[in-house]
């Protein structure tokens, strides 16, 4: 074991990331981009595949979302919060050296699992055996994936949102454009497994450019690190972030494998249900892709004033964070409500009526899934992921008890009804242990962040019920203080003014 004694923290000026603001506004105008090429090549998915296909594609990716931290150990994960620490100490090539080794070795016993057992693993994902090659570009796809995700996890550690949106838009754009026409020619969903392989593989290029370009010389190894030492602080946090992550996977897709083995009428038939909740989630789908995303961005932010000792300045940023989602993402599930008709007569082809029925409590589902994955952010970088994963294990119990007797007695809506009813109380309890745990959240907040359940009275009464909220904000202490309102017209006024609209304040 390497041992010397510790460098001295580094003082002198390093390659700097963007800051908070202007890098979520920059990853918010690029992400718009991408959902609206999201939202067509789905468009185009639903078109080209039967509902038996849709389903299989939308079981691939779900074992994707669950391979990745079980492969990866949930080490990368800890880059986040210990990035900046190891560069201050000049540590960062030995840090990062030490952990991708780790995880290189779950990557390879993955692999090798899918490659040597094949059968055994299209029975557990598909509920069938598939061809050969199907699974071997399962693994391929996986491989592609994880690269993707390391190298992401890295650039957003070091605090360049514009790249990591970069990142995530190249990675939606080639993926369409390969995808599409090759499931246009062939209608299979096989098809879709090599043009997502080659998609992660360009979006992974500028990442590893920056890497190159900015930090070659802080990644080389020093050899000076207690690797002891190194284990012992981020394995508590890796460990606890990695059965995070895998009871937050299990969480999101144990509904999809759920409807599968308990819809009767054998593999087709539970194939066919998952293809219409893949389908009625499309639109759902592009908050909750947000959310990761800023999740994604603010928890290197939060941890950096963490370090610097601004307590309170953590605790506003996340208060004004969940009411901000909480008001958009419900502003937007007017405008999805108000779209569905026409998008499932005309984009769909009228044959997902099921998808289109279940569309408000998968809105509702999404909304309250948002705001979860907002709030983790502030109970990791308070370094209490064990709290975290008991909360998840929580959810995650009621989730499938709620799930294995809904789905029963109502099939496809009561299993978004269940995976709704979970997701609820595990935001409930997750702002009860930030609270305690020093992020002090106002009883407005905590409302504004149950209020999305006006969404199931319909895109009337919800836009009523915005108008109203954004009279009592702007004119009482209520829901959100003085501060949150400058705070919130900093940063869109001058944004409004761009674009031709001068306004002294939002608020009435």
């Amino acid at each position: 074991m390497a041992t010397a004694t510790a460098p001295p923290i580094r003082t002198a000026p390093q390659p700097a990331g963007d800051y908070l603001l202007g890098g979520i506004f920059m990853m918010l105008i690029i992400n718009a981009v991408q959902r609206v090429v999201g939202l067509a090549r789905s468009l185009g998915f639903c078109h080209f595949l039967s509902e038996q296909q849709l389903g299989e594609w939308a079981l691939a990716n779900s074992f994707f979302m669950i391979g990745v931290p079980v492969a990866l150990l949930g080490l990368p994960g800890s880059f986040s919060k210990y990035v900046t620490y190891y560069r201050n100490r000049q540590q960062l090539g030995d840090y990062l050296l030490n952990v991708l080794s780790v995880s290189g070795l779950g990557l390879l016993a993955m692999t090798l699992w899918i490659v040597c057992f094949p059968n055994s693993f299209s029975q557990l994902i598909f509920k069938q055996e598939n061809p050969l090659t199907i699974t071997l570009w399962c693994a391929a796809t996986l491989v592609s994936l994880l690269i993707f995700s390391i190298v992401y996890e890295i650039i957003g550690s070091l605090r360049h949102v514009r790249a990591m949106a970069i990142m995530q838009f190249l990675q939606s754009v080639v993926f369409a454009a390969l995808g599409l026409p090759m499931i246009a020619q062939s209608g299979s969903w096989a098809a879709l497994l090599p043009c997502y392989t080659i998609a992660c593989a360009v979006a992974t290029l500028p990442g590893i450019w920056i890497l190159q370009r900015l930090y070659r010389h802080e990644l080389r190894p020093s050899g000076h690190m207690d690797r002891g030492s190194m284990w012992a602080k981020i394995i508590p946090y890796a460990a606890a972030l990695w059965a995070m992550n895998l009871l937050g996977n299990l969480f999101e897709v144990s509904d999809r494998y759920m409807l599968l083995h308990l819809i009767a009428g054998g593999a087709e038939r539970g194939q066919a249900a998952v293809g219409q909740y893949h389908c009625g989630r499309i639109l759902p789908n592009l908050l909750t892709s947000v959310a990761m995303m800023l999740g994604g961005v603010l928890l290197p932010y939060l941890s950096a004033d963490w370090e610097a000792g601004r307590r309170t300045q953590i605790a506003a940023r996340m208060r004004q964070m969940l009411q901000a989602t909480s008001l958009g993402f419900m502003s937007v599930s007017v405008l999805s409500l108000l779209l569905a008709p026409w998008l499932f007569h005309y984009g769909f082809g009228g044959r997902f009526a099921q998808a289109q029925a279940i569309l408000p409590l998968a809105l509702l589902q999404a909304v309250w899934a948002s705001l979860f994955s907002i709030s983790q952010a502030y109970m990791l970088c308070a370094e209490r992921g064990k709290e975290l994963a008991l909360l998840l294990v929580a959810g995650l119990s009621v989730n499938l008890a709620l799930n294995w007797s809904c789905i029963q007695a109502f099939g496809l809506p009561g299993a978004v009804a269940a995976t709704a009813t979970a997701g609820l109380l595990m935001l409930l309890l997750l702002l009860w242990r930030m609270s305690r745990n020093g992020c002090s959240l106002s009883p407005g907040t905590i409302a504004l962040c149950t209020l999305p359940l006006c969404i199931l009275l319909g895109p009337v009464v919800l836009t009523l019920v915005l108008a109203l909220v954004v009279v009592i904000g702007g004119r009482t202490n209520w829901l959100m203080s003085e501060e949150d309102r400058q705070q919130i017209d900093a940063f869109m006024l001058p944004k409004l003014e761009k674009l031709g609209l001068p306004l002294s304040t939002l608020w009435p």
